[in-house]
């Protein structure tokens, strides 16, 4: 069950968010909750993304080096 929020937002996204709502046939706090949650998701992505690049960057290897490092570490692991 959703709780009853308030956020604020520009006029000019409302009336495009209530529009698309409109042509999806959803309402607008179905498809406001779907875009933070696409938001949300995508920015633990990018966070993971990043984080991963920093873990690589400071392992010393090379990007081509990877797919060879994965493949030993999961002979070695039993995968």
């Amino acid at each position: 069950m959703a709780t009853q929020n308030t956020i604020h937002l520009p006029e000019e996204l409302l009336v495009e968010l209530r529009a698309q709502a409109a042509m999806e046939g959803k309402s607008v706090d179905e498809l406001a909750a779907e875009a933070v949650r696409r938001g949300l998701d995508e920015r633990q992505w990018s966070d993971l993304m990043e984080y991963g690049q920093q873990k690589g960057l400071a392992s010393g290897h090379a990007e081509g080096e990877v797919p060879e490092i994965v493949k030993r570490r999961r002979r070695t692991q039993g995968h």
